[in-house]
């Protein structure tokens, strides 16, 4: 475990294996530029070598690694390193397989190719707290909204249940803003401001509506909230009544 006091200067470890190259050398720029220490390998030959070395926080996995099944891989891995998040990624949508990654092989998520790096950085950042000891209450992006919590780093909604449900940037915008006036009605006006941030040319009545649809059917499915809307006063985000 990691002492507190360090957590702010502390750098996530990733190991990311993948035999695409080029799309783990921009997986690797991106989180790196996000301030991760990530290391890239394109085979699986030297993985284990390389989890006792720089013990990673979290171990990114593609299923199928050239002709190596990276199910098999995770199951042996995880034997030996029973703490490590192992979080899959494929182009392979098949539920069974997905089903078999993380019952078998002790994967804590499965993520579909082709994927943003915000899901991404998302999963990393919930399993490698968990590994280090960073609780949510302790983390300033994560703000409470009902029963889940609110990346702002990633901008996703981290479900009760674990699920992680990445957020449209209008969306997000929308949700952060309704979070911050919990239970008081925020004018329409304010919404339009608050999802195009000020670029007034950008306001679309049915873009907005579609937004907020969206985002009442999001939180109904993953948490304790709705949104009301009352005529002449906007939208307010507040407990759903039973």
């Amino acid at each position: 475990m990691y002492k507190l006091m360090n957590m702010k200067k502390y750098k996530i470890k990733v190991l990311l294996v993948d035999d695409d190259v080029l799309l783990g050398n921009a997986i690797t720029r991106e989180l790196d530029e996000r301030g991760y220490e990530i290391t890239f390998l394109n085979s699986v030959y030297g993985v284990d070598e390389a989890i006792h070395r720089l013990s990673p926080d979290v171990l990114v996995l593609d299923v199928e690694i050239g002709k190596e099944n990276g199910i098999a891989l995770a199951y042996d891995l995880y034997a030996g390193n029973p703490s490590l998040p192992i979080l899959f990624i494929s182009s392979h949508h098949e539920e069974k397989l997905k089903e078999e990654s993380l019952l078998f092989a002790g994967a804590v998520a499965y993520l579909d190719k082709p994927f943003s790096v915000n899901l991404l950085s998302a999963h990393i950042d919930r399993f490698a707290h968990k590994r280090i000891g960073i609780s949510p209450a302790n983390n300033k992006l994560l703000q409470k909204v009902g029963n889940g919590l609110l990346d702002l780093k990633n901008r996703a909604l981290l479900t009760e249940s674990g699920n992680i449900k990445e957020l449209r940037p209008m969306e997000f915008n929308i949700l952060k803003k309704l979070v911050a006036h919990f239970a008081d009605f925020v004018s329409r006006e304010d919404i339009f401001y608050a999802a195009w941030e000020g670029q007034s040319d950008y306001y679309n009545d049915q873009s907005l509506n579609n937004y907020i649809r969206r985002l009442r059917i999001l939180l109904e499915e993953n948490t304790d909230l709705e949104i009301h809307t009352s005529r002449g006063m906007g939208y307010k985000l507040n407990e759903r009544s039973n």
